[in-house]
């Protein structure tokens, strides 16, 4: 699919610096899994309390918690300026896309809510559908409107679990999405983090 022609009239939007990001991800990466590892090592030598790797343990998890939300780009808030951009709030700040250049729809929908991805030819956004509907008034809407009409345009096929979630008509060929690698680093991260408290208590003393 070719991107579309730039647009003279769309609104300028914020989009992540790409050396910022990194920075920040390898950051947060190296001290998940140093912890993890010197974590797994002192519980090994611990005799059963739980209280002395407890502090590393925590900052395993505040750290990946943040690459959680921070590597797949998952919004914790939503906005939309000017009935077309669509803004999340991640932990590096607001990212939008265009919503009138939409390029293509990602889902997963559980028991209780469907997450959503959008992308546009220059960015993407990821959320739960219950901070889209946290919005405000119409907001869930507007993005299913501009969701259908780029189907219409040819741009993409909706994914039936964003299509039941906005209510549409589920095309005859539409599949289920891959949500552009969302749920896959979500997954390495969680292995990862296995893997070097395994090292740790590997490596700590008998």
């Amino acid at each position: 699919m070719q991107p579309l022609p730039p647009d003279p009239g769309a609104p300028a939007m914020r989009r992540d610096a790409p050396t910022t990001r990194a920075v920040v991800l390898t950051v947060l990466g190296v001290v998940m899994v140093s912890t993890a590892v010197v974590g797994g090592a002192v519980a090994r030598g611990a005799d059963g309390d739980a209280g002395v790797p407890a502090p590393w343990f925590l900052l395993t998890l505040v750290s990946f918690t943040a690459l959680f939300f921070l590597w797949p780009g998952i919004s914790i808030r939503a906005r939309c300026r000017d009935g077309r951009v669509l803004e999340g709030l991640t932990l590096l700040g607001w990212r939008g896309v265009d919503l009138q250049r939409l390029t293509w729809v990602g889902a997963a929908a559980s028991t209780r809510s469907t997450f959503l991805v959008l992308l546009d030819d220059r960015g993407r956004v990821a959320m739960d559908s219950r901070v889209l509907r946290r919005a405000g008034p119409g907001v869930a809407e507007l993005v299913g409107r501009a969701v259908w009409a780029g189907q219409l345009a040819g741009r993409y096929t909706v994914p039936p679990q964003a299509a039941r979630f906005w209510g549409m008509p589920i095309s005859p060929v539409a599949r289920p999405s891959g949500l552009a690698g969302t749920s896959t680093k979500q997954i390495a991260l969680v292995a990862v983090v296995a893997a070097a408290i395994a090292v740790g208590v590997l490596l700590g003393s008998p």
